[in-house]
């Protein structure tokens, strides 16, 4: 079985991943490392400096298509919990279990319950 080489896309990924593990441990922003890192990892592998300039481009757009689904989902229950809390029906569906649940762990273990079996 032939093993594929480690070429010099390798360690700039490599590279590129330390820098943004060190500036999330830093607590600064990790969005212009990231980009960096992709251009430069891009330029290594492709040898193109429009490709690679292209590739942070392709990158993003691949990101967002993917967690525009995921970002959809948490719009809309955030709304519909919204809606729920406008007309109080939050603490109406509540209001027939407060007779159980005196304290927060049994409020939890009671809440958890109810949506199992719903």
């Amino acid at each position: 079985m032939q093993h594929a080489p480690i070429v010099a896309a390798h360690w700039v990924y490599l590279l590129g991943v330390a820098v943004i593990v060190l500036t999330m441990i830093w607590r600064a922003n990790v969005v212009v490392p990231s980009v960096i890192a992709t251009l430069l990892v891009a330029l290594a592998w492709t040898h193109s400096p429009v490709a690679a300039l292209a590739s942070v481009f392709n990158a993003s757009f691949t990101a967002a298509k993917e967690l525009f689904n995921i970002f959809l989902v948490i719009a809309l229950m955030t709304a519909l919990l919204n809606a729920l809390k406008a007309l109080r029906s939050d603490i109406r569906m509540v209001e027939p279990f407060r007779a159980v649940m005196k304290t927060g762990h049994t409020a939890y273990f009671v809440l958890a319950a109810i949506t199992y079996v719903i």
